[in-house]
């Protein structure tokens, strides 16, 4: 390579230029290898690989080639012509330049002509950079379409690979190729989004196990809803799945289709995502689809179903599935606090404090709840307030007094799972994107949630947790039971028990003996009592900790400190808090690696192992320069063979990549159709059309820009095709026309007040009429 006098790197020629002794022709003779060379009557299977067979020659030679001429007889190319890419020249149109050209913006449609330079400049010496040798390759497609998975764009990609490869010249291709590559892709995709998402997830349960998947479209065959989850989250839900929150507050798609994952919490206390499902509208009947097919798949409707107060959700949970316990997010009802009762009353009194103390904590019964709430209400003369009645009258939904005998219902008390689940997928995500790249994200963000609960059971296991209790011996065993993030949540019980709970009193109940514990951390509760009988180590506390999170709570274990109890209690250890809840999935099963046996699986699984390799065996000789080098040569010999290679096997069309690429090939019509111009709520209403008195009163405020000819208002100078006037003269007629205007106007206000007049009297005589 060299630099020419603007710094552009060119091809270097690798060969001879010979001087013609009595013509001075110069004739440049390439010297490359043998097997490149083109022979006499040397014959191919077809053009196109005529084509390339000679390409290659020129990119070793230091030019590059295009098709040109050829000469046909009934159909049958008799001859075709491959020539440097800069031989000849290219006419241009010529352009009138005495026409004047319409600048100004009064709606016009011409397109201006783009002046592009031709790079046909006659030139006969075969060195240039010409776009024949430029353009993406195999493996920067597949970079591009894996990191669009990461919801990584086609120009960020190309700066990574240019930042990689150590320059722009390296990269062989330029951004607006891989810009072009997007872009043909999701032309490929365009109308058979849908089709091609539905099929993809028909092989996956094809060749995945346990895979399900259904879904709906209406009458026009428009999508509408669609479900699935793998087998993986159907063992998740098996084990995690007493409390589900869902949401479908999320749109992540360029069809404003709502995105809707079912959240649960797994033994981490971190999110897991039991099922996903994409819906075209929030009407109660597509809900009520969606938790049908959920049932379906899984078996089972959860006891707990934690959503916000969608009218829609709420009929479809009653009719679908009344067996589970519908609970409204907390949140979302006291955000509404100070809009609905008050900004002064919230903020200048101790109201909201009150009231967040009974509503918020789990420690009071309902009786007591009740009381406490009545006397709010009573202090602040708010019996009669509607919204607040309306609250209470559907108290049972919410409030976590209510829920106190529910098993594990203290798991969740707002849908905030599912806003940080929205926020997780949003990482992934785009608005703009297909539902084909959609289901490429949603997979990598599984991979990426599935890999960190890897990670959190492999630090579970590899790392020792620091025992505070040593005397204790029921902690050491709670180390070994529970994952690390829950064990340090049942040491600050045991801290508690042994450093501020006492036992105040006992007595025995028959076989049960009642503690009387006293909780210094409760300064309101005078005495938590814990029934304990030690013959089957059954043990019972009227804080219902237990019952609420599947953990003993601090009461607990200070009666078992003081029993002396030298083994945990094994029927208080729930498997959905221990280090062997679900086996671990294997890494790379949600992407779909094996759910086909063709063949581009098996090349991108051999491109694997070759990067792989590639990659271990540069680690290794990094630090001998000698031997990196001798790799270098290794690899620039086997060059040759490459070359001989592709001659024989030409690549595939851009057609058969994006094929690919999606897993599907694209086929003559779409059987399920993508939406168009869904709507949700909380998206407004459609803007309406403005009379043209509403838009001149809202443009009052807004300055315009002022003609220096004729003094008026929304053009220059240069665009002016008003008559000149000075400007007393535009003073005066501008008030003259005002002046109609004014008159024109009280005429419409006239016209408008009859007709409402005229209304008004008919529905007085309606109403007349059907008194009598």
């Amino acid at each position: 390579m060299e630099n020419d006098d603007q710094g552009f790197q060119t091809y270097q020629p690798v060969g001879k230029l010979q001087l013609s002794p009595n013509s001075g022709k110069k004739t440049y003779l390439p010297e490359v290898d043998e097997s490149l060379k083109p022979r006499d009557k040397m014959t191919f299977d077809k053009v196109n690989n005529a084509f390339l067979f000679y390409q290659k020659y020129a990119m070793a030679s230091g030019f590059t080639a295009r098709k040109s001429t050829q000469y046909t007889h009934h159909g049958v190319i008799k001859s075709k012509w491959f020539v440097c890419s800069k031989e000849g020249t290219k006419p241009f149109n010529a352009i009138d330049t005495s026409k004047k050209i319409d600048t100004s913006n009064n709606g016009s449609k011409r397109k201006s002509v783009r002046r592009v330079p031709s790079i046909r400049t006659g030139c006969k010496a075969h060195r240039h950079i010409l776009p024949s040798n430029r353009g993406m390759n195999y493996m920067q497609e597949q970079a591009v379409n894996a990191l669009n998975a990461l919801n990584i764009g086609p120009v960020k990609a190309f700066n990574i690979m240019r930042t990689l490869y150590g320059g722009f010249d390296k990269v062989g291709a330029t951004k607006n190729d891989f810009k072009n590559f997007k872009r043909d892709l999701n032309r490929y995709i365009s109308e058979f989004d849908a089709d091609m998402m539905i099929k993809r997830l028909l092989r996956k349960k094809e060749y995945m196990p346990n895979f399900s998947m259904e879904y709906i479209t209406d009458e026009n065959g428009v999508l509408s809803g669609l479900f699935w989850a793998d087998e993986d989250a159907k063992r998740n839900f098996f084990v995690f799945g007493d409390v589900v929150s869902f949401d479908a507050t999320y749109r992540r798609n360029k069809y404003n289709m709502m995105f809707v994952p079912f959240t649960g919490i797994d033994n981490h206390n971190r999110n897991v995502t039991l099922g996903a499902a994409i819906i075209g509208n929030e009407t109660a009947e597509t809900y009520s689809w969606l938790l049908n097919v959920f049932r379906q798949a899984f078996g089972r409707a959860p006891p707990v179903i934690v959503t916000d107060q969608d009218p829609a959700m709420k009929k479809a949970i009653e009719d679908t599935w009344p067996e589970s316990r519908h609970r409204l997010c907390m949140w979302h009802i006291m955000d509404k606090l100070s809009a609905k009762v008050g900004a002064s009353i919230c903020n200048n009194t101790d109201f909201k404090k009150r009231l967040c103390a009974i509503v918020w904590t789990d420690s009071i019964i309902r009786v007591k709840f009740e009381s406490e709430w009545a006397t709010i209400m009573n202090d602040f003369n708010l019996v009669d307030h509607e919204w607040l009645q309306s609250l209470y009258q559907i108290r049972d939904t919410w409030i976590p007094a209510y829920y106190r005998e529910e098993v594990m219902s203290g798991l969740m008390r707002t849908s905030s799972r599912s806003e940080s689940e929205n926020h997780f997928f949003g990482q992934f995500c785009n608005p703009g994107c297909t539902l084909v790249e959609f289901l490429g994200h949603f997979d990598s963000a599984i991979e990426a949630q599935r890999h960190e609960h890897r990670k959190n059971d492999h630090d579970t296991i590899n790392t020792n947790a620091e025992i505070w209790a040593e005397d204790f011996v029921l902690e050491d065993q709670a180390s070994r039971i529970y994952t690390r993030t829950i064990f340090f949540d049942q040491q600050l019980e045991i801290q508690n028990g042994i450093h501020r709970c006492a036992i105040g009193k006992w007595e025995n109940m028959g076989d049960f003996v009642n503690f009387f514990v006293k909780d210094w951390e409760q300064p309101c509760t005078t005495f938590f009592e814990v029934m304990m009988r030690e013959d089957d180590m059954t043990v019972y506390c009227t804080c219902k900790r237990f019952e609420q999170f599947g953990l003993l709570c601090s009461h607990i274990f200070c009666v078992l400190r003081m029993l002396d109890i030298r083994e945990f209690p094994q029927r208080y250890i729930l498997r959905r808090w221990t280090r062997e809840a679900v086996p671990n999935s294997a890494p790379g099963a949600i992407l779909g690696i094996n759910e086909t046996e063709d063949r581009y699986n098996e090349v991108n699984r051999v491109v694997r192992e070759i990067t792989y390799s590639t990659e271990s065996v540069i680690n290794q000789l990094v630090t001998n320069f000698d031997a990196l080098c001798s790799f270098r040569d290794h690899v620039v010999n086997y060059f040759k063979t490459a070359d001989e290679s592709v001659v024989n096997a030409p690549p595939k069309s851009r057609r058969e990549r994006f094929a690919e690429i999606t897993g599907n090939t694209k086929p003559s019509e779409a059987t399920v159709r993508v939406p168009i111009g869904t709507r949700f709520k909380g998206m407004g209403k459609p803007k309406r059309m403005k009379s043209k008195r509403e838009i001149a009163l809202s443009q009052l405020g807004k300055k315009s820009r002022q003609c220096q000819n004729c003094f008026r208002y929304g053009h220059n100078r240069r665009t002016c095709k008003n008559p000149t006037r000075t400007k007393e003269q535009a003073m005066a007629e501008d008030d003259g026309e005002e002046a109609d205007e004014v008159d024109e106007e009280e005429d419409e206000w006239e016209e408008v007040e009859e007709d409402m007049d005229e209304q008004d009297e008919d529905a007085l005589d309606e109403e007349d009429g059907e008194e009598e």
